[in-house]
């Protein structure tokens, strides 16, 4: 999901909204693996010179409940943060903890948006360029 999208140009990255379901019956067996690709991926994008591909993150998980792991956090210089963030989505409750269905990633959504929308007028004025989000959610594929 995009919004107010600019592609094309490196330094006009959109943010993302990353949403973690972990009501599905496999997330003890995705857990791990997840969890190892979003650091590996994150440490690079926080490490590699030149612009930022992944300008700002925010992490929700839904279980079955939305909770905001991570606010809109500028990914370059705060691996460590990041970093923590991960961890905390490990120790998740392993399948059959939570109940499959409700609305949990849908308000996951909403609030990611508005939370995009707060950031952006707080950092308008500072010259943000950034002013699309990418909503990505994570699930297993049957």
């Amino acid at each position: 999901m995009h919004q107010g999208q600019a592609e094309g140009s490196p330094h006009t990255q959109p943010s993302h909204i990353l949403v973690v379901d972990v009501t599905s019956p496999s997330w003890a067996n995705t857990c791990s693996v997840l969890s190892e690709a979003l650091e590996n991926v994150l440490c690079l994008a926080c490490g590699l010179a030149g612009p930022c591909r992944v300008p700002l993150l925010s992490l929700y998980v839904v279980q079955p409940q939305q909770e905001c792991l991570l606010p809109f956090t500028q990914v370059r210089e705060n691996f460590a943060r990041i970093q923590a963030c991960i961890s905390e989505l490990r120790s998740r409750p392993a399948e059959g903890c939570f109940p499959q269905g409700g609305n949990g990633v849908v308000q996951a959504v909403q609030d990611g948006l508005q939370q995009f929308k707060q950031y952006s007028r707080h950092t308008a004025p500072g010259g943000s360029t950034n002013s699309s989000v990418e909503v990505r959610k994570c699930w297993e594929r049957e």
